[in-house]
């Protein structure tokens, strides 16, 4: 089906190219020729070969052109520049082309149609080129003010206004504002004035010119009495009392109020980054948090010398010597950290478990003293059983033979 239709485009283009020649006995017929691109661009578009249907609506429009069409000439640029911004992802190719149609409809007298043109470009420029789509979106908001028709200007007005602000061009959106203004005065719209007013103090404010907000500010008030009686007057008075006195909080505390939050985003976004001069925001950012430091769980750094006989608590020593979460554990630190335990020479009261002789194993057995040594030597000797020594003694004490068990009460005692 597609072939079929790229077929059929591709005699039709041929047709147009044909009625679009002079001959020797004839003119070109530039309405034959127009009719043939288009009937050839729409089966290019339908066969989804849209770099052969922008090239058809391209020939379409420069028939119509020649034939004193200027209106079909501009709808057919538009609709070469909606093929290039939706189908093509190519801005630039989709702007030239919209404002090749705005120039057109323009010609034919149509300042809407042109200025609409003019946006959609400025619309397809904004993520590869801010500066050229804020010119595109001033320009057709110009058109509107040539014809006084500044009413339908308004929310491109916003746009332009939006996009200089998170672009950071302050000095161009205050431009903007102005002229935004003087519409609105001209429309007698108090409430978009009155924001438009406030916007203009924080645009100012950003740029670090509390001076000229000052200046303008009693410019409004003095120009408007309404405005002196309004809630953003009230904030504007408060956001300069904020400046003059160095109060950041109260500048907070303003940029916070109700009717900051009515503004265009990008403009209220702006008003909660303002800080007096010398001041910084009092909400910093979160960070990752770490938990808050604690003496009772601080490691204790054997550095070869008897700790005080103070509590053990000091160090952070654990109660229990055995508990595995203790930072004193074998499985907390590598054994080659920790030297050699001195010789036993009584009860170490105050010491830490791996300095203690016979520190536990890994079965976590309690260490075996000389007493405990003895006692149960004193026992094997009364009644034999077969009990095994700890390790740590064979190789001195040949194990016992292995006798019958006779009495399992004194080997549950033994276990």
């Amino acid at each position: 089906m597609e072939a079929e239709r790229i077929r059929e485009g591709v005699k039709l283009m041929q047709e147009g190219e044909k009625a679009s020649t002079k001959g020797l006995f004839r003119k070109p017929d530039w309405d034959l020729a127009a009719s043939c691109f288009e009937r050839a661009a729409t089966s290019f578009k339908i066969a989804r070969s849209y770099d052969q249907a922008v090239q058809a609506f391209t020939k379409t429009s420069e028939a119509y052109f020649k034939a004193d069409g200027i209106h079909l000439a501009g709808k057919a640029m538009e609709n070469a520049g909606f093929l290039l911004a939706q189908n093509l992802n190519q801005p630039q190719r989709a702007a030239e082309a919209y404002k090749q149609a705005s120039d057109l409809f323009m010609a034919d007298g149509k300042m809407d149609r042109a200025a609409e043109q003019l946006e959609k470009a400025a619309r397809s420029m904004e993520n590869i080129d801010v500066n050229a789509a804020i010119e595109l979106y001033s320009a057709a908001c110009s058109l509107f003010e040539q014809e006084d028709r500044g009413r339908f200007a308004q929310e491109i007005f916003k746009k332009a206004i939006s996009l200089s602000v998170r672009s950071r061009k302050y000095a161009k959106a205050i431009e903007l504002i102005h002229r935004q203004s003087t519409v609105l005065q001209k429309l007698a719209s108090r409430t978009h004035l009155y924001k438009a007013n406030l916007s203009l103090l924080i645009i100012l404010f950003a740029l670090g010119d509390e001076v000229e907000a000052g200046k303008q500010f009693n410019a409004m008030c003095g120009n408007d009495a309404g405005f002196a009686q309004s809630e953003e007057a009230d904030i504007g008075q408060s956001l300069l009392q904020a400046y003059d006195e160095l109060d950041q909080p109260l500048l907070e505390k303003t940029v916070r109020r109700q009717q900051v939050t009515f503004l265009d985003n990008e403009v209220a976004k702006l008003s909660r980054t303002l800080t007096v001069p010398g001041e910084s925001l009092s909400t910093q950012p979160p960070t990752s948090y770490r938990g808050p430091p604690s003496s009772n769980h601080q490691a204790y750094q054997y550095n070869n010398k008897p700790p005080p006989s103070s509590s053990s608590a000091v160090y952070g020593i654990t109660s229990d010597p055995y508990d595995r979460h203790s930072p004193n554990h074998p499985s907390s630190a590598p054994p080659s950290s920790l030297p050699p335990p001195p010789q036993y020479s009584g009860p170490q009261q105050g010491y830490p478990p791996e300095k203690q002789q016979g520190y536990p194993s890994e079965k976590q057995h309690p260490p075996v003293t000389d007493i405990d040594l003895d006692e149960e030597f004193a026992r094997l000797n009364t009644n034999p059983s077969p009990y095994q020594p700890p390790k740590h003694n064979q190789g001195h004490t040949p194990p016992p033979p292995a006798f019958p068990q006779h009495d399992d009460d004194d080997e549950d005692d033994l276990r």
